[in-house]
């Protein structure tokens, strides 16, 4: 079969924002090709980011399947071109897959009748599976076989359980970035992702990567640094190690570096890392081996939201990450939510004082966004979040309002709040002598907050 893999496209203009290869489908890709399928891929972001452009492309390359994935962001983009794909040719099925719709399977294909199938979490293999089934035939007895898939029949929707995580990531080799015209990539940016586990050690409520990923697994050093050797001489110049956290296994981490470091690789990288992985010798470690900054979920300064959203962390332990990190020669990009459970003008004015302490490289502010899979969205009550839209994701409403609000804040309240913060830190005068002099004693308070969590002692909750 002819496997046509889509990248959607945007609303609004894609160049705003970060553009790297989508390496699931790169996997995949390497999966059908060695089952003897073709495999084509069109990345609608660099042509012509729109539905519309997707028809041309149908034509010159004439699918005998079309799969789609998407974050919960993209989805609305994703049924548009499961529609227009179906107006094309009503007889080449949609295959859709991806963190989002592995949630709402069932009521993917119940609202979305131009959706033939879903495939459920890592689908190297069941992609496979269902290429041969379809290039077979694909009786209801042949889908059965599939591992993971979710489909229509003459009795309503069925679903087959999804196959074991695959513990062993080595297996399924480097992905197979051929697929893609990488030329729109180092045009665009001199940085490219790389993956080098699935799931996530966290818990947070907020989340649905550790279900998605469905347990935390890793790939070896030696693969990761023959990963890295493939895409420098692809031409990028710098990596961001997409795992949502590089060094959830810390052990790992610093083997990884001791590769880099054993094979010379002079690459520079970024990567994330939850705030109890920042431990003093893995920094040291991954600057040596050529990191330059970590992204940090700081979310909250909240004592009660992150123990509600099972952060896994303190105020002042985020507090003392940050100043490891810098104490190591690393910048920092430190995230934070706006509208979390709990958020008060109150409280986000105190997270801009505690921002001017801390003094990251970057900060960000994103709005609270509940997606299936989440305790967060299938029991928001308990957090005190409001969710207007069930079905938020089926529009593009979000680009401008926040989909959820909270019991103090409304969600016009939110996004003026994340333009406030954005202002206030951009604002030259941010850290200004007279900010810094007026925050004197509460530097003090999270200096030995900081200092209890250096010695292990119980902490007290942040106070303004």
């Amino acid at each position: 079969m002819r496997v046509l893999f889509v990248n959607p496209h945007y609303t609004h203009d894609p160049r705003t924002l970060l553009l790297h290869p989508p390496l699931g489908y790169a996997y995949m890709a390497r999966a059908l090709k060695m089952a003897g399928h073709d495999v084509v891929h069109v990345d609608l972001p660099f042509e012509g980011n729109s539905p519309e452009a997707l028809i041309p492309r149908l034509d010159d390359l004439r699918p005998d399947l079309i799969g789609v994935t998407s974050v919960a962001q993209s989805y609305f983009h994703a049924v548009e071109l499961a529609r227009i794909a179906r107006c094309w040719n009503p007889t080449v099925p949609v295959v859709f897959g991806g963190p989002h719709v592995s949630f709402i399977a069932t009521e993917c294909l119940q609202r979305h009748p131009s959706v033939d199938y879903v495939l459920l979490f890592d689908a190297e293999e069941s992609i496979v599976c269902l290429a041969d089934a379809l290039a077979a035939g694909a009786a209801s007895h042949d889908l059965e076989k599939v591992p993971g898939l979710v489909f229509r029949d003459g009795s309503g929707i069925r679903a087959t359980a999804p196959a074991p995580p695959e513990m062993q990531l080595d297996r399924y080799g480097q992905p197979d970035r051929s697929i893609f015209d990488l030329r729109n990539y180092l045009d665009y940016d001199y940085e490219t992702v790389v993956m080098t586990a699935r799931g996530c050690p966290s818990r947070c409520t907020f989340c649905s990567t550790t279900i998605a990923g469905r347990t935390a697994r890793w790939n070896s050093p030696a693969h990761v640094a023959d990963e890295m050797e493939a895409v420098a001489e692809m031409g990028f110049s710098s990596i961001f190690f997409g795992d949502d956290t590089f060094s959830g296994d810390p052990r790992r981490a610093v083997a990884i570096c001791e590769e880099i470091s054993r094979r010379r690789l002079a690459i520079p990288w970024t990567s994330n890392m939850r705030a109890q992985d920042a431990r003093p010798h893995v920094l040291d470690a991954i600057r040596e081996a050529g990191a330059y900054r970590v992204f940090v979920g700081f979310e909250s300064i909240q004592e009660h939201t992150l123990r509600l959203v099972k952060k896994g962390t303190s105020p002042a332990r985020l507090y003392k990450t940050a100043q490891r990190i810098m104490d190591a020669g690393l910048e920092l990009h430190a995230s934070f939510i706006v509208g979390a459970p709990g958020d008060t003008p109150e409280t986000l004015s105190a997270t801009m004082d505690f921002i001017r302490l801390v003094n990251p490289t970057v900060a960000t502010f994103n709005v609270m966004e509940p997606r299936p899979g989440t305790d967060l969205f299938a029991n928001p009550a308990k957090y005190g979040i409001t969710i207007p839209d069930r079905y938020w994701y089926e529009t593009t409403d979000w680009l401008h309002l926040p989909v959820c609000h909270n019991d103090s804040m409304s969600a016009t309240d939110i996004r003026d709040w994340v333009s406030r913060c954005y202002d206030e830190f951009c604002d030259p005068d941010f850290r200004s002598t007279d900010h810094l002099q007026r925050l004197t004693p509460v530097r003090k308070h999270w200096d030995e907050a900081a200092e209890k969590v250096q010695r292990h002692l119980p902490l007290t909750t942040a106070r303004r």
